[in-house]
């Protein structure tokens, strides 16, 4: 089954895109003291609403009989963060990356504000992470890059990517596809949408 793009100009009414973590939490009975372990398995969440004219929820509805329910599998972007903020000074690669860091080169040297947090990088097709503190270039134009979730494949090295940054995602159940219509024909989608996991 081909893996589906989600088209850039159905922008939702409303998106929550986030990182679920994986904890365990454990309380004493005796004492009250309370741990907190996390465990693998942090991944990106989104929860989508739209509310679409005759046209467009056709659209939906061809979309989301593409991916036979959670079967199929989207690219999704985060629609707040389509493009980094911070500078992008020079001509920035990819290096390498291991755990929750990456290594970028090819920034102007000593610029502050290359890449700031919250912005987002596309490390592989369907591997998108979010830097998450302000990072300035080194004076031989490194950096070293805090991101979230942790790294689960080797990164695609090569040219940075900062715009258009895509989850690859698949629908909750399979009665996502459910689209209340008015007698105006707008019809009404309510998704919910977690990572692909690497097996």
């Amino acid at each position: 089954m081909t893996d589906v793009i989600w088209p850039l100009d159905l922008r939702p009414t409303r998106q929550a895109f986030y990182i679920r973590t994986n904890t365990v939490r454990f309380e004493s009975p005796l004492t009250g003291q309370v741990q907190i372990q996390e465990r693998d398995g942090a991944r990106w969440v989104a929860q989508v609403s739209l509310t679409r004219n005759a046209a467009d929820s056709r659209r939906m509805d061809a979309l989301l009989a593409a991916l036979h329910g959670p079967v199929g599998r989207i690219y999704m972007p985060d629609f707040r963060r389509l493009a980094a903020k911070g500078s992008l000074a020079g001509d920035p690669q990819l290096v390498s990356g291991t755990g929750t860091t990456l290594t970028l080169s090819g920034f102007t040297p000593n610029v502050p504000g290359v890449l700031l947090a919250g912005d987002m990088i596309q490390t592989s097709p369907g591997r998108a992470h979010m830097v998450v503190q302000n990072v300035n270039a080194d004076a031989d134009g490194n950096a070293s890059v805090p991101i979230a979730p942790r790294l689960r494949e080797a990164v695609t090295t090569g040219d940075l990517i900062t715009t258009n940054c895509r989850v690859l995602m698949r629908l909750q159940d399979d009665d996502q596809a459910s689209n209340p219509t008015d007698n105006r024909l707008h019809s009404a989608f309510e998704l919910q949408l977690s990572e692909v996991l690497p097996e």
